[in-house]
């Protein structure tokens, strides 16, 4: 059996020392849904579709490598240019402009409130040598 075509992401898990920002963030530029909170560990579930993404709270500061990064696709390069000027408006940090490096689909990198890197991307001017759903 091919486990890859019966699985599914099924959530991302982030700690962050605030967890009210990180929701906030998730929620008003990216359209997840905060499910709960946990008030015990004051813990988050927010949900993005079929994905959870679960927000740690934790006590201290949290170091993110350079290069760890999640990331979001649209369908078209307008949409990904959109949420580019929506962010930039909202003084989100971003480290890129919209650009397509090597033909493999227009992207921008920026982070959220805790730092962690994220990318959006659409593969609408992606060459197919680029395209793993092509292979």
């Amino acid at each position: 059996m091919n486990r890859q075509t019966h699985m599914k992401m099924n959530h991302m898990s982030f700690p962050t020392v605030d967890v009210a920002t990180e929701a906030k963030f998730f929620e008003e530029h990216f359209g997840a849904r905060i499910e709960f909170v946990d008030v015990g560990t004051g813990s988050a579930l927010l949900k993005h579709g079929e994905t959870d993404i679960v927000l740690e709270a934790k006590a201290g500061a949290v170091p993110w490598h350079d290069d760890f990064h999640f990331g979001f696709e649209f369908e078209t390069k307008r949409e990904v240019e959109a949420l580019y000027a929506q962010l930039k408006l909202a003084g989100v940090k971003l480290e890129t402009e919209v650009y397509n490096r090597l033909g493999r689909g227009s992207r921008f990198f920026g982070r959220t409130p805790a730092g962690v890197q994220f990318e959006i991307i659409t593969r609408e001017d992606m060459e197919s040598k680029w395209d793993a759903r092509k292979k």
